[in-house]
């Protein structure tokens, strides 16, 4: 990677280059991402996964466990387990996916403009 941000190896200047990003979007373009983003983004003390699933009509729990997997390997959303028995999980938001969800409000609501 050079100084001001490009990857000399599938980039020039004159390019715009999403190598970088390729496996952020890949993750978050999947079924369900966007929208367990925007449901965690909205609730500050986080979701446990079936609440998560009952919010989310219609994802099947492993959509569900997958794709919280994913966020999470991207460190998108974190995932706390509380030793009591038996184990409570609660998911959040990591700082990179408070980020991403104000990033990708504009994109929703101009998104439900067009409906």
């Amino acid at each position: 990677m050079s100084d001001d941000g490009l990857d000399e190896h599938c980039c020039s200047e004159e390019e715009s280059c999403l190598c970088p990003v390729e496996g952020l979007i890949d993750v978050i373009s999947k079924k369900w991402a966007i929208c367990i983003i925007s449901h965690l983004g909205n609730k500050e003390e986080g979701y446990r996964f079936n609440e998560l699933q009952r919010s989310l009509e219609g994802i099947s729990p492993k959509s569900l466990s997958d794709r919280l997997k994913e966020l999470d390997e991207e460190d998108l959303v974190h995932r706390e387990v509380e030793d009591t028995v038996p184990p409570k999980v609660t998911y959040t938001l990591t700082e990179d996916g408070k980020q991403l969800h104000s990033r990708l409000k504009p994109l929703v609501r101009w998104v439900n403009e067009r409906q």
